[in-house]
């Protein structure tokens, strides 16, 4: 990276944090757990880059259609042959630029965020970012049944990233910065904040906390500002503020959201079974996909695209049962295919289209079966869209607020909240599904949620658990030395062995006690050199061989989190971590503290 956008970054930061402290003690602030003030302002940052990413990437997308469709996503306008022939062209672009990567970085999409945060410390590789940009574009442009707020996703963590990664922050508040990313991505797509907040609360970060919120939230708000900036402050979609009629009403829902349950079920199961085929040529599979979406564009072209002016006429109530029963098999198998098959888009927009048509298909059967009081078929495509979101996603509150801040119908919360709960339970409980992106992870072999313990230790890095109180010594010293170093009053002892991969750790206490016994007189020899016998002056020491226990040490970046040093301790076998500033120079120079399996158990324990 080239020094000037670093300077900018830096002049930014000064800006946004107080001004006494330096990079380097922010840097050690935003090591501990709750470091809110310098977080907040890298929070600010991170928003504001995020959205500006996620706005270039709808500008992409959405600006060459205009040559083509005189309304935005109306695809239905096209005539038949180049409904069929945009996916297959869009996938024949794709299949060759993927051909011309590493297949290192074919990955792209939430799952890929998962797996980075919870794998790699919330480290994303800008090369897959630049895919996800280029690639999820030219997807939506040709049709492909995908939504944007995956690739958006993607490219807001990837900015929370390299913020940190340019600024050479600690590992564990690089993982914050991820998170403010993709509220801030998520709030940018859609102009919807509070759901952005809860998503990446809810879905990535997996953490309820004011350290935690605080800054997600900064995020999320400027994410959103940015969209407002751009697009101006008018919603998405514009839909009346209707209700339920009465709690009668209320069965159907249910009803619906059983349907919905099963739905939600089937597409993660397939979806997870066509994810196992990555392995296979991108360009077939890309092809294949383009083929299928082409071939059902032909008769269906509401399935083509974003698909947000279908979810608007289904939220109006202006689509018919049959049709919206069409749509609904044709977007589930179109979607499937394309995402378990690997294209680079998003589940988030059709989950909210195939929520709305079945929605739509139980407000238009019932308003056939118990008459005109009932509630309008748009009202039941709103929380259908809730239902479906929350069961395919694992994310009920994020769907809930999601569906509030589209439709700013406070009327779907009560009628809402009951259909998400049925078809959560029914995804999960019934056909044991864990969401679609960690099905996704299991399917790729990957880990997926942390545990307790580890979501802890990796929200703490090791620069704000250390242990300073130490000095570095080489393997002799002279006994006359001795003292002075012990008035120091220091803990640990650093042997500085050059010929070694790594010092040894010794107890200052050990030293006290030997220069103890080497002024009694009692057993000085054992440590004594045999050259130094033989002279008058004073002796050398040999720290490696008076009584005492010697604890073998490995080397940690630190930038690492407790998650990492204690991955190290049992990999390496160490006792003690030496944390390591990565500068050259002496020994004395790159350690800036200890680290003891002791303190990582103390620390989640507290």
């Amino acid at each position: 990276m080239s020094q000037r956008p670093r300077k900018l970054l830096k002049n930014l930061l000064a800006r946004c944090l107080p001004k006494t402290n330096s990079l380097e003690h922010v840097r050690l602030q935003l090591s501990a757990r709750e470091a809110l003030a310098p977080l907040v302002g890298m929070a600010l940052i991170t928003g504001l880059l995020a959205g500006i990413v996620t706005i270039l990437f709808r500008l992409a997308m959405e600006w060459p259609t205009t040559f083509f469709l005189s309304v935005p996503q109306n695809y239905e306008s096209l005539p038949p042959h180049w409904r069929f022939a945009l996916p297959v062209l869009g996938s024949v672009l794709i299949g060759i630029i993927y051909l011309r990567l590493n297949p290192k970085y074919y990955e792209v999409g939430v799952a890929h965020v998962l797996d980075r945060l919870y794998n790699h410390q919330g480290k994303m590789p800008l090369q897959n970012a630049l895919l996800q940009f280029f690639a999820g574009a030219i997807a939506l442009i040709s049709g492909h049944s995908m939504g944007r707020e995956g690739p958006a996703v993607h490219l807001g963590a990837a900015s929370g990233s390299w913020l940190a990664r340019t600024l050479r922050l600690p590992n564990n508040s690089a993982r914050s910065l991820l998170g403010c990313g993709v509220a801030a991505a998520i709030a940018a797509s859609f102009n919807t904040p509070l759901a952005g907040m809860v998503f990446a609360m809810e879905v990535v970060m997996l953490e309820y906390s004011v350290a935690g919120f605080l800054p997600v939230m900064l995020a999320a708000v400027t994410g959103s500002a940015v969209t407002q900036i751009t697009f101006g402050r008018e919603p998405d979609f514009n839909v009346p503020a209707i209700q339920l009629n009465s709690l009668g009403e209320l069965s159907i829902l249910f009803f619906c959201a059983l349907a919905i349950g099963l739905l939600a079920a089937m597409f993660i199961w397939a979806h997870r079974g066509l994810t196992r085929q990555q392995y296979r040529s991108p360009f077939l599979r890309f092809l294949l996909v383009g083929l299928v979406t082409g071939t059902i564009g032909i008769w269906v072209p509401e399935i083509l695209g974003g698909g947000y002016d279908t979810l608007q006429m289904a939220m109006l109530g202006e689509l018919g049962i049959t049709t919206l029963a069409v749509i609904v098999a044709a977007k589930l198998v179109a979607t499937a295919l394309g995402s378990g098959l690997g294209i680079p888009g998003g589940v988030i927009g059709p989950s909210l289209i195939l929520g709305a048509c079945l929605g739509g298909i139980a407000g238009g059967l019932a308003n056939i079966w118990l008459g005109p009081h009932t509630a309008s078929p748009g009202f039941y495509a709103m929380v259908g869209m809730a239902a479906m979101m929350a069961a395919m996603l694992n994310a009920p509150l994020a769907a809930l607020l999601a569906i509030l801040e589209l439709t700013y119908n406070p009327n779907v919360l009560f009628p809402g909240m009951m259909m998400i709960v049925v078809a959560t339970l029914v995804s999960r409980q019934l056909f044991a599904t864990r969401g679609i992106y960690q099905e996704t992870l299991r399917a790729l072999n990957k880990a997926g949620i942390p545990t307790w313990r580890q979501q802890m230790l990796s929200s703490v890095g090791v620069a704000s658990e250390m242990d300073r109180n130490f000095v570095i010594e080489p393997r002799e010293i002279r006994l006359g030395q001795v003292k002075e170093l012990i008035a120091q009053h220091p803990q640990w002892i650093l042997i500085d062995l050059p010929d070694e991969p790594a010092p040894q750790l010794l107890r200052a206490a050990d030293l006290a006690t030997y220069l103890q016994g080497a002024e009694k007189n009692e057993s000085a020899d054992t440590a004594v050199t045999k050259e130094e016998k033989s002279t008058d002056t004073k002796p050398l020491i040999d720290l490696l061989k008076i009584p005492g226990e010697r604890k073998q040490m490995a080397e940690i970046n630190w930038s690492a989190t407790l998650l990492e040093a204690q991955q190290k301790l049992t990999s390496t076998g160490a006792d003690a971590l030496y944390i390591s500033r990565h500068q050259s120079g002496s020994l004395d120079n790159r350690i800036a503290g200890i680290i003891l399996p002791l303190q990582i158990d103390n620390f989640y324990r507290k």
